[in-house]
C-alpha cells in the first residue's frame, strides 16, 4: 500500500507532489501520481500552446516549487534574457514550463507516474483514511 496517491498531474497535482517529496512527508516509491496523460501537466501544456500564451497571470513566486524565489533563481542561473514581464516578474511561459521539467525531473516524479484514471473514495474509514483505489488496483493511505 502506497503512502499517497495524487489524483491529477497537473498544476496543483505536481505542486503537492513537489511539497510532499521536498518537505519529507514521502518519499518518491511511496507516493503515485495517477493521470490520463502520458506526463506531467500535459493538458497545461496543451492549453497554453493553444492560446499563445507569451507569460503567465502570475508572478514568479507561484509556480511548483516549495521555494517561493525557485523560478527566479533557475532563470538567473540559466542566465536567459527577458524572461520576466512587468513589476510583478511575470514568468515567460517557456521559463515556468523548464522550471517545471527540471523540478520533476530533480525529484524523479516519473517514477511515481501512473497513467490511467482513479475512482474517488465513497467515504473515510475512521482514521480519515481515504483508501482510494485506482483502475491499476494501487491503494494508498492518504489521498
Amino acid at each position: 500500500m502506497l503512502e499517497w496517491i495524487i489524483i491529477g498531474g497537473g498544476i496543483q497535482g505536481m505542486t503537492m507532489a513537489a511539497f510532499l517529496l521536498k518537505s519529507g512527508k514521502t518519499t518518491v516509491d511511496q507516493l503515485a501520481i495517477v493521470d490520463r496523460n502520458e506526463e506531467p501537466l500535459a493538458r497545461w501544456k496543451h492549453c497554453t500552446e493553444v492560446i499563445s500564451m507569451p507569460y503567465l497571470r502570475s508572478p514568479s513566486v507561484h509556480h511548483l516549487d516549495v521555494n517561493p524565489f525557485s523560478l527566479q533563481k533557475y532563470v538567473e542561473k540559466a542566465d536567459w534574457k527577458n524572461n520576466f514581464y512587468g513589476q510583478y516578474k511575470r514568468p515567460s511561459l517557456k521559463s515556468f514550463n523548464e522550471h517545471c521539467i527540471h523540478l520533476a525531473d530533480d525529484l524523479s516524479i516519473k517514477q511515481a507516474w501512473v497513467q490511467g484514471k482513479s475512482s474517488l473514495p465513497a467515504k473515510r474509514d475512521r482514521a480519515g483514511k481515504s483508501n482510494c483505489k485506482t483502475s491499476d488496483g494501487l491503494r494508498d493511505k492518504n489521498l
